[in-house]
């Protein structure tokens, strides 16, 4: 149950505070920016190896220290991983309360979707492009945090307690995922909300959006760019002033689709289960920005030294406002590519010139009457019942999946599980009675032969 604190850190009044700040430090210069983000990550340092076990026996081991810690540079601590926090994440998370299993019934139940854990904890759950499921909670204050750097630096909302907004978002809706569970914890004060499933019939979604007219649109790229092109088929009519494209790659041709359609240039989120307000792009939509004074980033290359502007290099991720469940110098699967070139914008933050490694494949199937459907490749991503430890779905004809399971626990009523979600997922899209489906165990799923990366998603070629 929420506490007195929870409820304050919960509240508007906090939102605006946050927010009033955070549009503060675009103001500051590169060297201001860097202070604050030492002294923050100080804190979290501290705050970690007083709260969780794992870090203070994981740093102990390496020497470090609540003694020493002002002496500690960043690249000092050793790098986690997905599984590694998972495999320790009852000792992980800075709150006794927080349990892996009871987590990870809570995400899969239906009844709990749109709903805080213990009425407390916002959680997001997320296989990831490694199939490897993840959790994530943030308590009341990471949460608030996390809304205002999404108001202030991608909706860009300017505060009307008198007139609520129309916020309309398109993705996976059904779960605990990351887009979802932030567009939904939009202030009621502040917003009317309307869910769209990306995995909904298409007819269905146009004639709510007529009906809504919203005045902001979030989601997916490629269901923004869906959207876009029935605008420019004269199927939808709305005009939003605000456009935001997130979990997929916004390309250029979804980019050029999306202006021509409402007449705006869309904002390029970069969100991640780890954190849903990782960068975007800045108020002249030159360059997507980094936000370094509530993140650490170290973009890596295979010989784990910096890599140089321009080239790609894994991402190194420290969340400095998620004080439940710290992510310090956590591997993300992404690879980033840093530009030096300074943008012509206000804001003092570094700018990625690209991020790869986020695309999976479209299963695309064939309905009864011979038209083309498609099962949406983040339905996948984030697929996850409990048990499952990884995953891979191969398209073996065009109405006929495998899916490939890598079981811990029980493995039956894993299967089962498995067998489950994956009707709801087909019965939404009302392919249930044309795709048929089969679930293999298997003990490791291999990385692609030509690529050597992992592949969740291998379609029909």
């Amino acid at each position: 149950m929420k506490n007195i604190k929870d409820t304050y850190h919960d509240s508007i009044i906090y939102l605006l505070l946050k927010s009033i700040a955070i549009k503060k430090s675009e103001s500051f210069d590169r060297q201001k920016i860097e202070s604050l983000q030492k002294r923050r990550l100080t804190k979290l340092l501290k705050h970690a190896l007083t709260h969780s076990r794992f870090y203070k026996k994981y740093y102990n081991s390496h020497g470090i220290t609540r003694e020493n810690i002002n002496k500690i540079e960043l690249s000092d601590l050793p790098i986690i991983t997905k599984k590694i926090m998972m495999e320790n994440f009852d000792d992980l998370v800075c709150d006794s309360r927080l349990k892996r299993m009871e987590l990870e019934r809570f995400v899969t139940d239906p009844e709990n979707h749109g709903k805080k854990f213990q009425d407390r904890f916002q959680v997001v759950h997320s296989s990831g492009s490694t199939g490897t499921p993840g959790i994530f909670v943030y308590g009341p204050r990471d949460w608030t945090i996390l809304k205002a750097l999404i108001l202030t630096r991608v909706t860009k909302t300017k505060i009307n307690l008198t007139q609520k907004q129309k916020l309309a978002f398109i993705g996976a809706v059904d779960g605990h995922y990351a887009g979802i569970s932030l567009a939904q914890a939009a202030p009621s004060q502040l917003f009317e909300f309307l869910p769209l499933d990306i995995n909904a019939p298409l007819e269905s979604t146009l004639k709510r959006l007529n009906t809504f007219q919203p005045d902001y649109l979030g989601g997916y790229a490629s269901g923004i760019g869906l959207l876009a092109q029935e605008q420019i088929n004269g199927k939808l009519h709305i005009a939003p002033k605000g456009i935001s494209c997130s979990a997929d790659p916004l390309t250029p041709r979804i980019r050029e689709m999306v202006t021509q359609a409402f007449g705006i240039d869309p904002i390029n989120l970069y969100a991640a289960s780890e954190s849903i307000g990782i960068a975007a792009h800045c108020g002249a939509r030159h360059n997507i920005h980094l936000f370094n004074d509530w993140h650490c980033f170290e973009i890596l290359d295979k010989n784990h030294n910096p890599a140089k502007p321009g080239e790609f290099g894994n991402l190194i991720l420290t969340n400095l406002y998620n004080y439940t469940q710290p992510l310090i110098r956590y591997r993300m699967d992404d690879e980033v590519a840093i530009d030096d070139h300074p943008c012509d914008c206000t804001w003092p933050f570094q700018t990625i010139k690209e991020i790869a490694g986020r695309e999976e494949d479209f299963l695309w199937v064939e309905t009864a009457d011979g038209r083309r459907e498609f099962i949406h490749p983040i339905v996948m991503v984030e697929f996850m019942v409990p048990g499952l430890a990884g995953m891979q779905v191969v398209q073996k004809a065009r109405n006929s999946l495998t899916i490939k399971a890598v079981i811990s626990g029980n493995q039956e009523y894993t299967v089962e599980l498995i067998r489950k979600r994956m009707t709801q997922i087909l019965e939404k899209k009302q392919l249930h009675n044309i795709v048929h489906f089969d679930v293999e165990m298997v003990n490791e799923i291999k990385n692609d032969s030509k690529t050597g990366k992992y592949k969740l998603i291998i379609p029909l070629m």
